[in-house]
C-alpha cells in the first residue's frame, strides 16, 4: 500500500491541476506493479517466492522498463483522456522509488541488480508504519480533491523528514549498543539494528561476539 501511495504522490508532483486524479491512479498502479514479483512461484520450490520478492523489479535499472510496462497496461484504459507520453511520465515517477523505499526497510531489496546481488537494507523504517503511509495518503487525497499538485510535495517532504529521523535514530541506537558491548568487554563481530513495527522510537538490536548472540 505504501508503494502505491508514494507512487501516486510522486506522479502528482509532475501533473497539471486537471491531471491530479489520473496522475495518482497511474503513479499508484506503477508503484504497486513493482511488487508483482511476489507472483513468481514454484510448486517444487516453496522458497522461490522469497528469493525473487523485492528482486529485479525493484532495481533502479529496471525503472524505465517497469514504467513502460505499467504505461502499456494502462494505455487502453486512458488513451481517450491523456497522451501516452504523460502516462509514461506518471508511471516512471510512480515506479521510480519503489526499490528505494524497500531499501529503507529492514527486509531490503536488490536495489542495484544486475550489478550487485546484495540485498540493500538501510533499516530506516519498519516494513509497516501507519504514520508514514497515512501522511502520504492524506497529501495525495488533498492534492486530488483540491486539484493542487503542490500539495503532494508536502507529503513527500514529510516522508523525507521521517526517513531522515529514522537515520538519526538508527545511528543513536547503534552507538548505544556499541557502548554497551564495550562495557561488557564484547568485541562485536556482527551487528544488526532494526526499527520495530509502526514507530521510530524503539529499535531492536542483536550482535554476535565470541560465537554468542546478545
Amino acid at each position: 500500500m505504501t508503494q502505491g501511495v508514494l507512487g501516486a504522490a510522486l506522479a502528482q508532483t509532475a501533473s497539471k491541476p486537471g491531471e491530479t486524479r489520473i496522475a495518482a491512479f497511474v503513479g499508484a498502479s506503477a508503484g504497486l506493479l513493482a511488487d508483482a514479483d511476489v507472483l513468481i512461484r514454484s510448486s517444487s520450490d516453496p522458497l522461490l517466492t522469497l528469493e525473487y520478492h523485492r528482486h529485479f523489479t525493484h532495481s533502479l535499472f529496471f525503472v524505465p522498463a517497469g514504467a513502460l510496462l505499467a504505461a502499456l497496461i494502462l494505455w487502453p484504459v486512458l488513451a481517450s483522456r491523456i497522451a501516452f507520453r504523460r502516462i509514461y511520465l506518471f508511471a516512471f515517477l510512480g515506479f521510480s522509488l519503489s526499490g528505494f523505499l524497500d531499501a529503507c526497510t529492514s527486509y531490503g531489496t536488490h536495489l542495484f541488480w544486475p550489478l550487485s546481488d546484495q540485498r540493500v537494507a538501510w533499516n530506516l523504517i519498519a516494513i509497516v508504519d501507519p504514520l508514514f503511509t497515512l501522511a502520504l495518503l492524506t497529501a495525495v487525497v488533498a492534492a486530488t480533491v483540491k486539484r493542487a499538485p503542490r500539495t503532494a510535495w508536502i507529503g513527500l517532504a514529510f516522508a523525507a523528514a521521517y526517513l531522515a529521523i529514522g537515520w538519526i535514530q538508527q545511528q543513536r541506537a547503534e552507538a548505544v549498543i556499541r557502548n554497551l558491548a564495550a562495557e561488557r568487554g564484547h568485541p562485536i563481530e556482527r551487528l544488526v539494528v532494526k526499527p520495530t513495527i509502526g514507530n521510530q522510537l524503539l529499535r531492536r538490536t542483536i550482535y554476535e561476539s565470541g560465537g554468542q548472540f546478545h
